[in-house]
């Protein structure tokens, strides 16, 4: 009977016109997002940096091999004063004058990559005049031109901006086919009660197994519709051009970061979903639901931004690492710590084992209320009186 029932709810969510449409529509943006992206980054790519104009006065030409010599500028030889010059040419940002050895710089405002490029220019116009510049030291200095800054931040989400765009996408993805899965479980739920279905249906199957086939045939149908968004995801992202980008994720890489995210996927689902399941059967219209729904769906908020700001702020502090063990906060921050390459396998290990751990005992809980409260019809069941024996 078991397997009876999860195919029973495998087709009723696939077969849904509703949710064939809402599929479509999600499909539909993540290809057209990929697609502006695609437009928007593609102009970027096309626009190189144009050379920066500079005009050399007569006494400061000498400056002029070295100038160009570092590559992104473009000398105009000028005569004049430096003002005249600027005011007569409105294509040029900057005016070189003086002597080489003391050069003077005029610009229309604030300039300094000019003016490193500017003194670059003029010491090794120095180092010419004392005979020792050879190639090498002149590739040298160029190349010291280019120093590179390395900003170090406490925060991973601009240490690794790409590792924090797949945790957050990754927690998100979550967040939909965890909501999305428990909303369709507790209206089918209250929708059965309330029409009396269910009675006829538990003359055959026992309630605990009913439910749970309800859980797993709408979690594998939850499967089918993730791989579906995950598809069109990494194809808009491919037509985008950054998939590549993704792909050197973490230790992991892209490829291994996913089924990290289809684990706690899983996971997340059964652990919310034996919650919900139990607590819909204890109401009998749909419009008493909300009551029921509303607390879970607002309590995984906390998980989600924790997620997106706790774990970047600090990945490897000890309160991060001891929430992401806890069951019902494992699934939304455990991904991002992958993401961030901040999480160990044992640690994934034992935060997957303690889910596992819990997803029974919640079953449990959720099929005693299931069978104590899904035949009693009106006004809600209070939890209390279920577990106190009161059946009446």
């Amino acid at each position: 009977m078991l397997g009876i029932v999860i195919r029973r709810e495998f087709n009723t969510i696939l077969t849904s016109k509703a949710m064939r449409i809402s599929t479509a529509i999600v499909v539909a943006v993540l290809l057209l997002a990929g697609v502006a992206g695609r437009i928007f980054l593609h102009n970027d790519e096309e626009s190189t940096p144009q050379a920066i104009p500079i005009a050399v006065t007569q006494d400061a030409s000498p400056l002029t091999e070295f100038l160009v010599g570092q590559g992104g500028i473009e000398v105009v030889e000028a005569s004049g004063n430096p003002e005249t010059i600027l005011q007569d040419n409105e294509e040029v940002e900057a005016v070189v004058s003086g002597i080489p050895a003391e050069p003077v710089l005029s610009t229309r405002g604030e300039a300094n990559a000019i003016r490193e490029k500017v003194v670059l220019a003029s010491t090794l116009y120095l180092v010419d005049q004392q005979g020792v510049l050879t190639p090498e030291l002149s590739s040298q200095l160029v190349r010291l031109s280019f120093l590179q800054v390395n900003v170090i931040s406490t925060n991973a989400m601009f240490e690794n901006p790409m590792g924090y765009l797949a945790g957050t996408i990754g927690c998100a993805l979550l967040m939909v086919i965890v909501l999305l899965g428990i909303s369709t479980l507790s209206a089918g739920v209250v929708e059965e009660k309330s029409s009396r279905v269910v009675e006829i249906l538990l003359t055959t199957v026992r309630p605990r197994t009913f439910l749970l086939g309800k859980i797993l045939g709408i979690g594998s149908a939850m499967l089918i519709i993730f791989a579906v968004y995950l598809t069109a995801l990494l194809s808009g992202l491919a037509i985008a051009g950054l998939l590549s980008n993704l792909s050197a994720l973490g230790s992991l890489g892209l490829w291994g970061f996913l089924p990290v995210v289809l684990l706690w996927i899983v996971l997340g689902y059964f652990t919310y979903a034996a919650l919900i399941g139990g607590l819909a059967a204890t109401v009998s219209r749909q419009e008493d639901l909300g009551a029921v729904q509303t607390p879970v769906v607002f309590f995984q908020m906390i998980p989600f931004y924790a997620a997106l700001n706790l774990v970047p702020l600090l990945p490897d502090a000890s309160i991060t690492r001891i929430l992401s063990y806890v069951p019902f906060l494992s699934p939304y921050m455990m991904p991002m710590r992958t993401a961030l390459d901040s999480v160990a396998l044992w640690e994934q290990l034992l935060a997957a084992a303690l889910t596992l751990v819990c997803i029974p005992l919640l079953g449990i809980l959720a099929g005693r209320i299931y069978e104590r409260s899904i035949l009693r019809t009106g006004e809600r069941v209070k939890i209390t009186s279920l577990f106190r024996g009161s059946q009446g």
